[in-house]
Protein backbone atom coordinates (compact mmCIF):
# COMPACT_ATOMS: atom_id res chain seq x y z
CA UNK A 1 0.00 0.00 0.00
CA UNK A 2 1.34 3.32 -0.71
CA UNK A 3 1.66 6.15 1.13
CA UNK A 4 -1.11 8.89 1.93
CA UNK A 5 -1.26 12.08 0.87
CA UNK A 6 -1.74 13.27 4.18
CA UNK A 7 1.25 10.90 5.94
CA UNK A 8 3.53 11.92 2.78
CA UNK A 9 2.50 15.76 3.43
CA UNK A 10 3.16 14.80 7.74
CA UNK A 11 6.68 14.04 6.75
CA UNK A 12 7.43 16.64 4.30
CA UNK A 13 6.65 19.05 7.36
CA UNK A 14 9.05 17.05 9.25
CA UNK A 15 11.47 16.70 7.42
CA UNK A 16 11.41 20.73 6.48
CA UNK A 17 11.35 21.48 9.93
CA UNK A 18 14.59 19.77 10.35
CA UNK A 19 16.03 21.46 7.43
CA UNK A 20 15.31 24.85 9.15
CA UNK A 21 16.72 23.86 12.58
CA UNK A 22 19.88 22.28 10.59
CA UNK A 23 20.23 25.74 8.72
CA UNK A 24 19.87 27.88 12.26
CA UNK A 25 23.04 26.14 14.17
CA UNK A 26 24.50 26.12 10.69
CA UNK A 27 24.43 29.47 10.48
CA UNK A 28 24.36 29.88 14.71
CA UNK A 29 28.05 28.50 13.57
CA UNK A 30 29.27 31.53 11.71
CA UNK A 31 27.95 34.01 14.43
CA UNK A 32 29.59 32.02 17.04
CA UNK A 33 32.92 32.75 14.93
CA UNK A 34 32.21 36.27 13.68
CA UNK A 35 32.00 37.45 17.87
CA UNK A 36 35.97 36.19 17.98
CA UNK A 37 38.58 38.84 17.59
CA UNK A 38 40.69 36.35 15.85
CA UNK A 39 38.30 33.51 13.89
CA UNK A 40 39.94 30.16 13.58
CA UNK A 41 38.08 29.75 9.93
CA UNK A 42 39.15 25.95 9.92
CA UNK A 43 38.09 25.11 12.95
CA UNK A 44 34.26 26.79 12.22
CA UNK A 45 34.48 24.81 9.10
CA UNK A 46 35.38 21.54 11.09
CA UNK A 47 32.00 22.41 12.77
CA UNK A 48 30.21 23.18 9.42
CA UNK A 49 31.40 19.88 7.93
CA UNK A 50 29.45 18.08 11.27
CA UNK A 51 26.49 20.04 10.10
CA UNK A 52 26.64 19.38 6.68
CA UNK A 53 26.49 15.73 7.60
CA UNK A 54 22.95 16.46 9.06
CA UNK A 55 21.35 17.99 6.02
CA UNK A 56 22.95 14.93 3.95
CA UNK A 57 20.74 12.71 6.35
CA UNK A 58 17.23 15.00 5.75
CA UNK A 59 18.31 14.66 1.82
CA UNK A 60 18.62 10.94 2.21
CA UNK A 61 15.31 10.43 4.71
CA UNK A 62 13.91 12.50 1.83
CA UNK A 63 15.00 10.31 -0.71
CA UNK A 64 13.48 7.45 0.98
CA UNK A 65 9.67 8.86 1.23
CA UNK A 66 7.82 7.07 -0.85
CA UNK A 67 5.69 9.81 -3.07
CA UNK A 68 2.10 9.21 -3.68
CA UNK A 69 1.08 9.37 -7.35
CA UNK A 70 -0.85 12.44 -6.65
CA UNK A 71 2.24 14.38 -5.71
CA UNK A 72 4.66 12.32 -8.14
CA UNK A 73 5.98 15.34 -10.01
CA UNK A 74 6.22 18.28 -7.11
CA UNK A 75 7.35 15.28 -4.74
CA UNK A 76 10.30 14.46 -7.24
CA UNK A 77 11.18 18.29 -7.67
CA UNK A 78 10.93 18.52 -4.16
CA UNK A 79 14.00 16.23 -3.79
CA UNK A 80 15.96 17.57 -6.91
CA UNK A 81 15.60 21.03 -4.65
CA UNK A 82 16.38 19.59 -1.93
CA UNK A 83 19.22 17.72 -3.18
CA UNK A 84 20.57 21.32 -4.83
CA UNK A 85 20.20 23.18 -1.57
CA UNK A 86 22.16 20.59 0.40
CA UNK A 87 24.82 20.80 -2.68
CA UNK A 88 25.14 24.19 -1.91
CA UNK A 89 25.65 24.28 1.71
CA UNK A 90 28.55 21.56 1.15
CA UNK A 91 30.62 23.53 -1.38
CA UNK A 92 30.08 26.64 0.28
CA UNK A 93 31.41 25.04 3.56
CA UNK A 94 34.28 23.81 0.94
CA UNK A 95 35.20 26.40 -0.43
CA UNK A 96 34.63 29.47 2.34
CA UNK A 97 38.26 31.04 2.33
CA UNK A 98 38.93 34.61 2.13
CA UNK A 99 39.61 34.60 -1.41
CA UNK A 100 36.10 33.62 -2.24
CA UNK A 101 34.47 35.87 -0.03
CA UNK A 102 36.92 38.60 -2.07
CA UNK A 103 36.54 36.91 -5.18
CA UNK A 104 32.50 36.62 -5.10
CA UNK A 105 32.63 33.01 -5.30
CA UNK A 106 31.02 32.33 -2.20
CA UNK A 107 28.53 35.08 -3.14
CA UNK A 108 27.26 33.00 -6.13
CA UNK A 109 26.68 29.78 -3.89
CA UNK A 110 25.34 31.55 -1.37
CA UNK A 111 22.71 33.51 -3.97
CA UNK A 112 21.97 29.32 -5.28
CA UNK A 113 21.69 28.50 -1.57
CA UNK A 114 18.92 31.31 -1.29
CA UNK A 115 17.20 30.87 -4.61
CA UNK A 116 17.17 26.34 -3.69
CA UNK A 117 15.47 27.80 -0.33
CA UNK A 118 12.78 29.79 -2.27
CA UNK A 119 12.11 27.16 -4.23
CA UNK A 120 12.23 24.80 -1.61
CA UNK A 121 9.45 27.34 0.34
CA UNK A 122 7.12 27.30 -2.76
CA UNK A 123 6.93 23.55 -3.81
CA UNK A 124 5.78 23.05 -0.18
CA UNK A 125 3.19 25.47 -0.57
CA UNK A 126 2.33 24.01 -4.08
CA UNK A 127 2.36 20.53 -2.11
CA UNK A 128 -0.80 21.93 0.44
CA UNK A 129 -2.43 23.59 -2.53
CA UNK A 130 -3.11 20.81 -3.86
Amino acid sequence: MSISRKDYLQQIIKLHERLIIASEEYEGISEEFILKQNPDISSMKEQWLVKVKDFKQILADMDNLEIPNAFEKEGNELKYVYENYVSCVEEKTRKFSIETMANGELEAIQASEVQAAEYIEDLIEALFDK
